[in-house]
């Protein structure tokens, strides 16, 4: 909760509406109740400096032609000649009336400091000609916008992942084709679009604002059409640019460049419509869904080792806790808003976990720190509904929010997913505490609790390896496994641990090891069924087999040379096999195209050389050579929390967790 300014006499300050008024002000946030009744809840906020007044701003574009500056100088640009029906009056008057409800616990644009550029303090000045031109640029892509929305029409028919409802990214490409198609493009293009651009930012410099009786039908109403916005131009882009990467592009995208220079091409704007997006209006709902899937597509583009990755996760965190989507506030925004920010909410802190294991740094968003429950178990499409609809979604749940009835669906995933990462949040945090008796009873007791909660997910949820031969969506396969993979590496984690506390491969160590391994093969064994998931293999085949190879060989490798007997439940002989098969993968895993192909050479050769050995007793199995900590340099930093004894990864390679935010 933000602080009350106080006045010179150290008094508590009055909202702004009740000062003006010379009223008695009871000071509560976000809105004074004298200001709810009056029906002031849009205008009441605490000004940080009351007598102060904006800076008159100097005449700065000079060179800009008479009919430019009549744009720059309009308080709302005309879209008359556009196509658009509405006029500027008519413009105006639609947003006016409407009150904001989205008051954020920790900042609003109100109380920002004096002179921000905010749609309602500051609705009389315009836009800066160098924002209306770096808004021009955005704008620019939507000339490729068919394949746009083909693309992202692709990504919602196979995703089971997306955080964003379907139906608001729908119906907003549905009137962004009309804009676009009426307002921004033909004869006379540059002038045109520079008209274009000053009304986007002129709307996106306004304050978001929804009223608390709306529903999701019209949700999208408020960020297109007249109002149409830059942020959700920003997400389109940053969806687009993830389905072509994922191969789901075609011809419509252009014969001159490639998915992977288009999903680039879409990198950069999305890259500056955030930019522009700080400079002209504060947090609301779409800047955080913009930040959050420019981050899913800059990880895919960048690796989650590069910098601007992991600057754009702290910027995501930072925005969460700022705009208060950590916190559940159920009587200030309608119902289909607060479950549209606990399922971004629940997906980012999922993803935060992900890459603080990959990277071994400690996580951003802390769950100790947030109150904001599960998402409910509800459809796209009853979230994005009439409100009677939505209430009957919600009798269709257990007391547990899970839906009662088998289905799969985007919210069903974030939720357990969430749960997933609940637990690896424990893991990190003793991870990074001393050797002690009381961190190894806490790592056996977060392992307990993780078994219980996978076994009271949903049956249906819960992989098994016959859901290949079933007829399931290859989507729904390909999550739940990974699900199932994240989940049995909490349990390799915390097992990782107590070997470090106690310097003793037990048989616990290498079943979980196994199982992962095995569940890996399994992916494998559909990898020449279907072209969609050989991407996702090789990664996760690189980040989970690794570990876990590196652990079975090991282990197998001191037996051979000791003659101790493994500490392992399962079958030697079959541990073999699936040691070999996993080799076998990474031999045809190491094409010419791949930047992790010397890699995987390498860890070929060595791991087979280790086989061998323990194949041929007679052969001597050579201590440095053969050793699985000799495939990686030793004096490069290892971008895993578990570095596994010594076997670090290269960290220019890119080790991307991609299975954290693949399509499916």
């Amino acid at each position: 909760m933000c602080m009350h300014s106080r006045r010179r006499n150290g008094k508590l300050a009055s909202c702004e509406p009740c000062r003006k008024d010379k009223v008695r002000c009871d000071h509560a946030q976000p809105v004074c109740k004298r200001c709810q009744k009056r029906g002031f809840t849009g205008r009441c906020f605490y000004h940080p400096a009351p007598l102060t007044s904006t800076r008159r701003q100097p005449d700065r574009d000079v060179g800009i032609s008479t009919e430019r500056k009549k744009i720059y100088r309009s308080p709302s640009p005309s879209l008359g000649n556009l196509g658009n029906p509405m006029s500027d009056s008519e413009t105006l008057d639609a947003v006016a009336p409407c009150p904001s409800v989205i008051q954020p616990a920790l900042r609003t644009e109100q109380m920002l400091p004096a002179g921000y550029l905010d749609g309602r303090e500051n609705s009389a000045i315009a836009p800066s000609p160098a924002l209306v031109k770096r808004t021009a640029e955005v704008l620019r892509c939507l000339q490729h916008f068919p394949a746009i929305k083909n693309l992202v029409h692709k990504y919602y028919s196979v995703s089971q992942t997306a955080v964003i409802p379907s139906p608001f990214i729908l119906n907003a490409l549905d009137e962004l084709e009309v804009t676009v198609n009426g307002s921004l493009f033909g004869s006379a293009s540059d002038e045109r679009l520079f008209t274009f651009s000053t009304f986007v930012t002129h709307n996106t410099s306004k304050a978001l604002q929804i009223p608390q009786n709306s529903d999701g039908t019209v949700f999208h109403k408020y960020f297109t059409g007249p109002f149409l916005r830059l942020e959700i131009i920003g997400v389109i882009c940053a969806l687009a640019g993830r389905a072509s990467y994922f191969g789901l592009a075609d011809s419509t995208v252009g014969d001159t460049e490639s998915p992977t220079q288009f999903s680039r091409k879409m990198l950069v704007i999305c890259d500056l419509t955030i930019h522009i997006c700080k400079s002209l209006t504060a947090l609301n709902d779409l800047s955080l869904w913009l930040v959050h899937e420019n981050l899913l597509l800059s990880k895919l583009l960048r690796g989650d080792s590069s910098s601007v990755t992991w600057n754009r996760l702290g910027e995501l965190a930072t925005g969460i806790f700022e705009f208060g989507a950590h916190r559940d506030t159920p009587s200030l925004v309608p119902l289909f808003i607060l479950e549209s920010r606990r399922r971004l909410f629940a997906a980012s802190y999922q993803l935060d976990k992900s890459i603080a294991t990959f990277l071994g740094r400690p996580p951003r968003i802390s769950w100790r720190h947030s109150d904001c429950l599960l998402p409910l178990d509800i459809s796209d499409e009853d979230l994005a509904g009439h409100p009677h609809t939505l209430e009957a979604a919600r009798r269709s749940l257990d007391a547990n929010g899970w839906n009662i009835k088998k289905v799969y669906q985007p919210a069903s995933w974030i939720r357990l997913r969430f749960i997933i990462s609940t637990f690896r949040e424990e893991i990190l945090e003793l991870s990074l505490q001393k050797l002690s008796p009381n961190r190894t009873e806490k790592l056996r007791e977060v392992s307990s609790r993780c078994h219980q909660a996978w076994g009271l997910l949903p049956e249906h949820l819960q992989y098994t390896s016959s859901c290949w031969e079933s007829d399931l969506p290859i989507g729904v396969k390909l999550i739940s496994i990974i699900s199932y993979i994240a989940y049995l590496y909490n349990e390799f984690s915390i097992q990782s641990l107590l070997y470090q506390d106690s310097k003793r491969t037990d048989s616990a160590l290498l079943d979980v090891s196994s199982e992962i391994l095995s569940t890996i093969l399994t992916l494998g064994r559909q990898w020449e069924r279907s072209v969609d998931i050989k991407g996702d293999f090789t990664w996760i085949a690189l980040v989970y087999g690794f570990s876990c190879a590196g652990v079975l060989i090991r282990a197998m490798q001191e037996q051979a040379r000791t003659g101790q007997p493994l500490l392992y439940s399962g079958s030697r002989s079959s541990l073999i096999r699936n040691l070999s098969v996993f080799i076998s993968h990474l031999e045809s895993m190491a094409g010419p195209e791949q930047a992790t192909s010397p890699l995987f050479i390498r860890a070929t050769s060595v791991f087979s050389s280790i086989i061998d050995g323990i194949l041929e007793p007679r052969r001597e199995v050579p201590v440095n050579s053969t050793n699985p900590d000799t495939i990686l340099n030793s004096d490069i930093e290892t971008p895993f929390l578990f570095d596994l004894q010594g076997m670090d990864l290269f960290e220019t390679q890119d080790f991307r967790v991609a299975f954290d935010d693949m399509l499916y």
